[in-house]
């Protein structure tokens, strides 16, 4: 069972274009969630449930009410997981290295180039910040440092 709610203001009066709107199974702790997030605006806002139901059909709903981004006061589209893959269907799942979506670029250090910071950091012994400090550089104060030499940061074409 899932709870679709709409947090919104006074003045607001549709669930279409007005406010927030999102599911939950426990509405109790996504109202505490809420509340750090709209904490200056808090005590003018107005919470409803709008229907109880499995959690299939309250996504469902949610993706009619929210099909795009920024809609309201939400920023990213409605519906299971704002509509993404879990599990072997995604077509990224198992995928590491150069060929994983979120591959930035590469660390090369004076023992080899790696993919991953944490696997360079094991290599040199060291912390991870620290890869990332010699590779990459720094900013302090208004000065932008360049990585130490011997090391470098190559970023994905």
């Amino acid at each position: 069972m899932a709870i679709l709610y709409w947090v919104h203001s006074h003045e607001h009066n549709d669930i279409f274009t007005q406010g927030y709107v999102g599911v939950t199974p426990n509405f109790a702790k996504r109202m505490r969630e809420h509340k750090h997030k709209f904490k200056s605006i808090w005590n003018k806002i107005v919470m409803e449930t709008i229907i109880v139901a499995e959690s299939s059909y309250c996504y469902a709903i949610e993706n009619k009410l929210r099909p795009f981004r920024n809609i309201g006061w939400n920023k990213a589209p409605g519906g299971f997981r704002n509509n993404t893959m879990i599990g072997k269907e995604n077509p990224n799942f198992n995928k590491k290295g150069e060929q994983a979506s979120n591959f930035k670029g590469l660390f090369v250090t004076p023992k080899g180039t790696f993919v991953r910071a944490e696997d360079a950091a094991k290599e040199h012994n060291c912390a991870i910040s620290t890869i990332h400090r010699r590779c990459c550089g720094r900013i302090i104060g208004k000065r932008k440092l360049p990585p130490q030499n011997g090391y470098s940061f190559t970023q994905k074409v």
